[in-house]
């Protein structure tokens, strides 16, 4: 009985969940009404505390920081070509980024028509990585994306994902890296808490933009506008065993546990 009551609250909650996010076609109606084809990523807004450096480990902590936030905006391409839309390369990203006049307080909240008109852009990517916060076997960043829409200056989504990647560990405690953390390193010649991270921000990127509708290049199925988009603000979690999960909250909370 206990058990068949624990199967009953956990639909009641899947239930409960669902019914607080709107399917595509509601929630990207801008989007399926202007079929935007050009976006435009931003440079990152990284807002994250770097530790004053008194230590060796606190210059190795900020380098990691700064690699995973590079990671984090390198990575946002991929998930948008994937579907349909064209993305400026980095080289094209920084030739625009070195022209723009507004800051980026301004280039988020004022006009930006001109980049339609002159550039042919359709919308900008707005990245803002709020924080970052870690235990001895899981790192935890707080990421917002806001995509804005160039000719009306309306937002076509906006989204706060704390999301989390947990490692297992040993009888000790220990965190035990899995073989893809250990060959992203290897590559990258990263060590393996930077490569947590990297992994973290590169999947969270592919979760939250290929909810996005498909772009004019892509094929859209039949059923892609009555799937039900993600919500405004949710958790994220990497498993230990690397499975990625969505977990919706009513609000979205600070992070738990803070920088050492």
């Amino acid at each position: 009985m206990k058990r068949n009551a624990i199967i009953l609250l956990s639909i009641v909650a899947m239930l409960m969940a669902s019914c607080k996010s709107e399917k595509k076609l509601e929630s990207y109606s801008d989007i399926y009404r202007e079929r935007p084809n050009v976006i435009y990523v931003a440079p990152l807004n990284d807002l994250s505390t770097r530790r004053a450096l008194r230590t060796p480990e606190d210059s190795l902590y900020n380098i990691s920081l700064n690699i995973a936030a590079q990671q984090l905006f390198l990575t946002a391409t991929d998930p948008l070509v994937f579907n349909g839309y064209y993305v400026p390369g980095p080289l094209a990203s920084a030739q625009i980024a070195a022209t723009e006049w507004r800051t980026g307080k301004q280039l988020r909240n004022d006009s930006i028509g001109d980049l339609k008109t002159d550039l042919g852009i359709d919308a900008v990517l707005f990245i803002t990585i709020h924080g970052w916060a870690f235990t001895s076997n899981s790192w935890t960043v707080e990421v917002e994306y806001v995509l804005r829409s160039t000719v009306k200056g309306n937002e076509w989504m906006h989204v706060l994902v704390k999301a989390k990647k947990i490692l297992p560990t040993d009888f000790k405690g220990n965190p035990l890296p899995l073989r893809d953390d250990e060959l992203f390193a290897l590559q990258y010649g990263c060590d393996l808490e930077t490569a947590q991270r990297c992994r973290l921000v590169e999947t969270l990127n592919k979760y939250v933009l290929k909810d996005l509708p498909g772009g004019k290049r892509s094929r859209e199925h039949r059923t892609e506008r009555y799937i039900r988009s993600h919500p405004e603000y949710f958790n994220f979690v990497i498993h230990p065993d690397g499975s990625v999960q969505m977990q919706q909250t009513e609000m979205f909370t600070e992070l738990t546990e803070k920088d050492e």
